[in-house]
């Protein structure tokens, strides 16, 4: 009986997302679930071209909407960020040097996740676990600059569903589920699963803004 115990509260993988589903149904999460049809799931992948992880797949055969990602059926594709794009984005330009740490840490393509008011997550798309599952990182600006979580994406979507016990601070998971996070952390970064970013100079990539800017020349030049 202990044993049987044991497996169900490490569940993993799709069979963990059919839970968090089923919570989530229970206690009205997603409300108007807008799935992801079977063709276009095929098709997608992630930035790194691999498959989607089991349980992303599970989830987005139900829904994308919870996620705030809104894939194209006919052309679809998610939306990456590098961590800094995503810092500027979120947080604005002064934050991207006080996460200069964060940044130098973690060079992998990001894609945001939800539109957390006090702390942004992201999916970081570097080293899966063993499982197939990338990492939920969180940044925090309400104490410093915090980074941290590393939390399976089954882990942290079935926290945020209702089907395993919710976070009681940023990057929290149930204590059976903790050596998940550090091994994902060390997978991905120096193996610290919550620190403080140092700020640090960055250097960023001026070609994006340097096409921008000629782009805009030639629209001023046709419009002469």
């Amino acid at each position: 009986m202990a044993t049987k115990k044991k497996t169900e509260s490490t569940l993993r993988g799709a069979a963990l997302i059919k839970k968090a589903i089923a919570a989530a149904e229970a206690n009205g999460t997603i409300e108007s679930p807008e799935a992801v049809p079977a063709g276009a799931l095929k098709k997608l992948r992630l930035p790194n071209d691999e498959k989607l992880s089991p349980a992303l797949k599970e989830l987005l055969a139900f829904d994308s909407s919870w996620l705030g990602w809104d894939i194209d059926e006919e052309d679809p594709e998610l939306e990456p960020l590098a961590i800094d794009e995503l810092i500027e984005q979120e947080f604005g330009e002064d934050f991207v040097s006080q996460f200069g740490e964060a940044i130098e840490l973690l060079p992998e393509d990001c894609i945001l996740i939800g539109e957390g008011a006090d702390a942004k997550r992201f999916l970081y798309v570097g080293t899966p676990d063993d499982k197939g599952e990338y990492a939920v990182i969180t940044l925090a600006t309400d104490d410093g600059c915090w980074v941290g979580g590393f939390v399976p994406f089954d882990v942290w979507a079935a926290q945020q569903l209702g089907a395993l016990e919710k976070e009681k601070h940023h990057g929290y998971v149930p204590q059976e589920y903790e050596a998940l996070c550090k091994a994902l952390a060390e997978a991905n970064s120096d193996g610290r699963v919550n620190f403080k970013s140092e700020t640090r100079a960055i250097e960023r990539d001026k070609d994006s803004d340097d096409k921008d800017d000629d782009d805009e020349d030639d629209e001023d030049e046709d419009k002469e």
